[in-house]
């Protein structure tokens, strides 16, 4: 299990589904996600690189990131988000 000291967490409609799609890419690895009222939380490792990644995409130095893989994630964190508010 990954330390929660070295985990990125995110909620955010727009860095989650890059995070996740960095994660397809294996520039990043997906550690999981819970829901807490009504809010999905991502989790990302390493902590630092999450962060790098984030950097680079606000200031359009991200490394290449496939289309699919982000309009896939972008779906997958759309339809956990429906589910949790389906629960609740």
């Amino acid at each position: 299990m990954t330390e929660i000291s070295n985990v990125h967490i995110e909620n955010d409609k727009t860095n989650a589904p890059f995070l996740l799609s960095a994660s397809f890419c294996g520039l990043i690895k997906f550690v999981g996600s819970y829901s807490r009222n009504c809010v999905v939380y991502w989790q990302f490792s390493p902590k630092e690189k999450a962060q790098t990644l984030l950097n680079q995409f606000y200031t359009k130095t991200e490394p290449h990131i496939p289309a699919r893989n982000l309009f896939e994630a972008i779906e997958t964190f759309w339809k956990q988000v429906a589910e949790v508010k389906k629960e609740n």
